[in-house]
């Protein structure tokens, strides 16, 4: 299948996919290191990164509550506040970002029918603490309800 997937990328699936494959952070921790620290500095335990088996593949997952945890890139999820479309090619970045905002919405959706928790979380965000309270107070509300 040589025929272009998107009419706004001049590159197969194939050929963009082995691209974004060798695209790495330069330097700074990235968000998901920033988190697995956040999480093991909190000594918050029992969670796996990227499990395979689980709809979306969420960043970290919380098998004994259900919790799936995503980490929403402020660039490729559409941030409200950081998110931006680059000057080139606008038609097909849109439509790239609002499709990875439907796919997440997708995803959520399917995991919370099938009994799931679900809790995205900005790439802002993790540089502070408001997530990982939030998570905290997740985490404890599931474990109480999972006693009644």
């Amino acid at each position: 299948m040589n025929q272009k997937e998107n009419v706004f990328d001049p590159l197969t699936k194939a050929e963009r996919s082995a691209l974004m494959s060798k695209v790495r952070s330069m330097g700074a921790k990235s968000t998901e290191q920033a988190v697995e620290a956040s999480l093991h500095e909190h000594k918050i335990t029992g969670w796996e990164k990227h499990p395979a088996s689980q709809p979306g593949k969420p960043d970290i997952y919380f098998a004994k509550c259900k919790l799936a945890l995503f980490v929403d890139g402020c660039f490729w999820h559409g941030c409200p506040i950081h998110g931006r479309i680059p000057k080139s090619q606008i038609e097909f970045w849109t439509e790239k970002i609002e499709a990875n905002r439907k796919r997440d919405n997708r995803v959520r959706r399917k995991m919370r029918k099938e009994g799931y928790h679900v809790m995205r979380v900005w790439e802002h965000d993790v540089k502070g603490e408001s997530w990982i309270k939030r998570l905290q107070s997740m985490l404890k509300r599931i474990e109480r309800n999972q006693g009644d």
